[in-house]
């Protein structure tokens, strides 16, 4: 008898013990109904190539051979959530990376508690490896089979890491526009001047985070250049870390069009290096010129839903790739001009009332702004723009994420959509008032623009329906 109430004693105060102790893990606090906080982490990794291996550089033209290193391109990766589930943004200084690469890096992360969304981008450098396949020789798969295994590492241990690291914070949103530093190549003149910065601040020591988000194409060393780089996008992270001790990270915005970076020297076929220190260094002192006075405070909100849907692939070239296996996107059969389709995928993250498109693929900005279209193919039909859709239902600030989760090539208005006629997709043309129509030929076709809205409308009224349900 007074052994059992011995025993019974000793049980009833380990019991009393492990009530009483801390369970010190995000998922008990999230449980207990803790307050809604920001939570962030930060990681990244070199992709380092083999030695003696050939690289193509991608972007450009065909079959040639990287001959130096500038800077090594990386993974940057985010954690972030506001108290529950959250979800990982990786971005990769490539060209772009199709959805088998995606899929790679995902299946990798499946088994990080509490991540609902895996989400790669990539920065859209023309001076990195050919990460798709299609600028090696003619015909042959330009990708290198050991770098893009070093990719996905890198990127899967960015992303551990990032996860691991997460740290509380406040969130606050700026914007800064940016003067003389953008070219639009195509008729009409339209794209988005503004550098936006998230900037994640840490509640105790350690540095923030900055997220930039500029819509032009990363391809300030110009087309002669064949040194491995990051080119501005990278630079720009280094020097912003230099001067605040944040790291950072670069978004690409709607870069289709063709939005670019102006040239900053005379001869950039000889002056390449400077003219990419340059376009850094001044988009480097907008990203400055945000102050903590023209910030605003973003609650610690999120919501994220992703909408897969099939475009119409009528580009015989990309399905040749395909079939070849070169291109790894994920191909069904369809009503399209080749009988395929692609199934893609677009997604909305919600930060408090910003909104985040990632877009899978380098969309034209009047899709997003509105205004001007071009008229090579009067019948085309244009679908709304995105901000307007946005703004309908009270979203006014919208940031574009591009070549996100998939690259679908140039998203370009049916209204200017033009071909060729002897060789659709094969070779560029020219319309009546002489504009170039190259992006035709590096697109799935114009069902893509429509496609895109529509699985944005759709995307974003579901994610608005979770913020409504969770303020209930």
């Amino acid at each position: 008898m007074n052994m059992r109430c011995v025993f019974l004693a000793a049980l009833a105060l380990l019991l009393v013990i492990w009530c009483a102790a801390p369970r010190n893990t995000a998922r008990a606090e999230e449980a207990e109904g803790a307050e809604p906080v920001w939570r962030f982490g930060f990681a990244k990794r070199q992709i380092l190539p083999e030695q003696d291996r050939a690289l193509y550089i991608a972007g450009y033209h065909n079959g040639v051979t990287i001959m130096g290193v500038l800077d090594y391109c990386e993974a940057r990766a985010l954690w972030l959530d506001a108290g529950g589930d959250g979800v990982l943004l990786i971005g990769v200084d490539c060209v772009a990376l199709d959805r088998g690469t995606v899929d790679a890096i995902r299946a990798a992360l499946g088994d990080i508690p509490g991540c609902r969304s895996v989400n790669v981008y990539a920065t859209h450098t023309h001076a990195g490896p050919d990460t798709l396949g299609l600028w090696g020789p003619v015909a042959t798969n330009g990708k290198d089979g050991a770098y893009m295994e070093a990719l996905v590492n890198a990127a899967v241990e960015a992303a551990r890491e990032a996860a691991a690291n997460r740290q509380t914070g406040t969130a606050r949103f700026g914007q800064t526009e940016t003067k003389s530093m953008c070219r639009d190549s195509r008729i009409p003149l339209v794209y988005d001047e503004n550098l936006y910065q998230l900037r994640l601040i840490p509640g105790g020591k350690g540095p923030g985070v900055r997220l930039l988000f500029y819509g032009a194409h990363a391809e300030s060393l110009r087309g002669s250049n064949t040194l491995l780089s990051r080119d501005y996008p990278g630079m720009l992270c280094d020097r912003v870390t230099e001067e605040t001790g944040d790291d950072a990270m670069f978004f690409p915005g709607a870069v289709g069009g063709l939005i670019m970076t102006r040239e900053f020297v005379v001869n950039v076929a000889t002056d390449a290096v400077k003219n990419l220190t340059v376009t850094a260094e001044k988009l480097t002192e907008y990203a400055l010129s945000i102050s903590e006075e023209t910030e605003r405070t973003l609650e610690p909100r999120l919501a994220l839903n992703r909408q897969s849907f099939v475009v119409p692939l009528d580009n015989p070239v990309f399905l040749t790739y395909k079939l070849l296996g070169i291109l790894n996107h994920s191909a069904v059969f369809a009503e399209s001009k080749t009988g395929f389709g692609v199934s893609t995928e677009l997604s909305v993250l919600m930060l408090d009332d910003l909104a985040l498109a990632l877009i899978p693929g380098e969309i034209f900005p009047e899709l997003v702004l509105g205004g001007s279209y071009g008229d090579a193919n009067p019948s085309g039909e244009n679908p709304r723009p995105l901000r307007e859709i946005a703004e309908e239902r009270g979203v006014s600030e919208l940031l574009i994420v591009g070549l996100a989760n998939d690259e679908l090539g140039y998203i370009i208005p049916p209204s200017d959509f033009l071909l060729n006629e002897e060789s659709p997709y094969l070779k560029r043309t020219m319309d009546k008032k002489g504009e170039d129509h190259y992006e035709e030929t590096n697109s799935v076709g114009p069902a893509c623009a429509p496609a895109i809205a529509r699985a944005f409308e759709a995307s974003l009224d579901a994610v608005l329906a979770q913020v409504e349900n969770a303020a209930d």
